[in-house]
């Protein structure tokens, strides 16, 4: 009793042989300040190139109110979050505002909220739906790294389409790979059916840029698509760059074009690659899709343009990205202003010496 009595809270002492140590009850100290956060509404959804807003709120629970910075972390490329303002008082409230491109891919998200105060952090999560984008077609232009011996997927969802897919459906599959005759490439529809695009040929060729036309008259449009690829061989990787699904029935089908023709681009000079648009009545989409596969040692060098039909220039690449190479980008562009009908060019000036290169493919999506 007089070791428990006299001992010293929160201290273990040894007081010799054959006496006994003791650690009385260790109270972790109550913090000072503290606060809570939280998320109303918890949730939303919205289409691709739309936006949301919630109220992240903040409480003080303990002690004097403290200085909170709010940030968020998950988003997905395409999404972009932003708070109004970014730095309260706890038990003040920020509007979150969720931003995202037309080129956001369809899927749910969780985003984790933070609030980084003086005193104490705490978090909390909202989750972003991103809805497949309306119609008969959609993009997904998200890198799906290819690892060696591995099958891995990239999805697509079709929504707002009635009926079933069209017999002359297109699948435009862009794949950067050193060794395409290690890939099977399949489009899987939304009840499981398989489509094989690709079955390990083409060798030693580098990428495959290729649109394939597939008979999906028996598929319904809407749901889930997924392009699978199964890396079969080992040494050789690569990733899924981008593929657009093209149903072509049960609503309005998307206006698009390809050229798959390599165009040289030598050094100093500019060239020109032009798909022509017919049978599409009014004006593009404000968010209208330029996908890029250009091959070059130096992309620093290249002045990108999309030319509409009535002369106009939309510039895509201003001589961005110093010594890398290659340009493999879907661009997002405000077209509303031009027909969709008439011939489309795609632009490129090599400005500097000494590197060169090709158009390799591009694709036009109104």
């Amino acid at each position: 009793d007089f070791l428990v009595n006299n001992a010293t809270n929160n201290v273990v002492t040894n007081p010799g042989t054959g006496s006994p140590n003791k650690l009385l009850f260790v109270v972790n100290e109550a913090p000072t300040q503290d606060f809570s956060i939280a998320v109303s509404p918890t949730s939303g959804a919205t289409n691709p190139g739309g936006s949301l807003t919630a109220t992240v709120s903040t409480t003080t629970t303990v002690g004097a109110p403290q200085t909170v910075g709010l940030s968020a972390t998950g988003a997905p490329a395409g999404v972009t979050v932003s708070f109004s303002p970014s730095s309260i008082t706890s038990g003040a409230n920020s509007t979150m505002t969720i931003s995202t491109t037309g080129s956001a891919a369809a899927g749910t998200y969780p985003i984790t909220i933070n609030g980084d105060g003086t005193a104490a952090d705490h978090s909390t999560t909202y989750s972003l739906t991103i809805n497949g984008a309306p119609g008969c077609s959609g993009t997904n232009g998200n890198d799906v790294a290819i690892p060696d011996l591995a099958t891995v997927e990239s999805n697509i969802t079709i929504s707002g389409c009635t009926g079933n897919g069209s017999a002359t459906s297109t699948v435009a599959v862009n794949i950067i790979h050193t060794y395409i005759g290690d890939l099977i490439v399949s489009l899987i529809a939304p009840d499981g059916s398989a489509y094989v695009l690709h079955n390990r040929t083409g060798g030693s060729a580098d990428n495959i840029n290729t649109t394939y036309t597939v008979n999906l008259s028996s598929e319904a449009n809407n749901g889930t698509w997924k392009l699978r690829v199964q890396d079969a061989a080992a040494a050789d990787v690569g990733t899924i760059d981008t593929w657009t699904l093209n149903l072509g029935g049960g609503g309005t089908p998307a206006c698009t074009g390809t050229n798959g023709t390599n165009v040289t681009i030598p050094d100093n000079t500019t060239v020109n690659s032009t798909i022509a648009i017919s049978g599409c009545s009014g004006n593009a989409s404000a968010t209208s899709k330029v996908e890029v596969h250009i091959v070059h040692t130096y992309i620093g060098d290249l002045i990108v343009s999309l030319i509409a039909p009535d002369g106009t220039a939309y510039v895509l690449h201003n001589r961005a990205g110093g010594s890398t190479d290659n340009i493999n980008t879907t661009y997002t562009v405000n077209l509303s202003s031009e027909a969709k009908n008439g011939t489309w060019t795609l632009r490129v000036q090599d400005a500097a010496s000494i590197d060169t290169g090709y158009i390799d493919s591009w694709t036009l999506t109104l």
